[in-house]
């Protein structure tokens, strides 16, 4: 990417460990549905550009979907549609109203795991009883 030659300006950067440095700078995340990807990009206040389409991994189709639901982001079904979803997310005030959806949503899932698995595993060393897996 590097040694292309373009009309635009470019920084390439590579592979990096500050990926939140560059997420900093964005308006927004174009990228993959992946969940850590769209964990970070959502965290970071950032709305999203994905795609969905049969190539996409059947666990990362639900993220797209959720992406919609909660007007974090638009799914398109190829990246030759990104450059239209782009001009969408800018015009008006969509990027607005998405960045104020990103910015409601508290993920909290961190906080909330450790009693899960709690729960689970105490309901594991009663199984079929109440509360245990088998009773669920």
């Amino acid at each position: 990417l590097s040694a292309r030659a373009t009309r635009v300006r470019k920084h390439v950067a590579g592979f990096t460990t500050d990926v939140p440095a560059y997420m900093r700078l964005a308006d927004f995340f174009i990228g993959k549905p992946g969940p850590g990807s769209v964990s970070e990009a959502v965290h970071m206040g950032l709305p999203v550009i994905t795609v969905r389409n049969i190539l996409t991994l059947p666990q990362e189709r639900y993220n797209a979907a959720w992406l919609e639901e909660n007007k974090l982001g638009i799914v398109v079904r190829s990246f030759r549609d990104v450059v239209p979803a782009a001009g969408q997310l800018l015009a008006g005030t969509t990027l607005r109203q998405f960045r104020e959806h990103t910015a409601a949503l508290q993920n909290r899932a961190v906080f909330e795991i450790p009693g899960i698995l709690e729960g689970i595993l105490s309901g594991a060393s009663n199984p079929g009883g109440e509360g245990g897996i088998a009773g669920a």
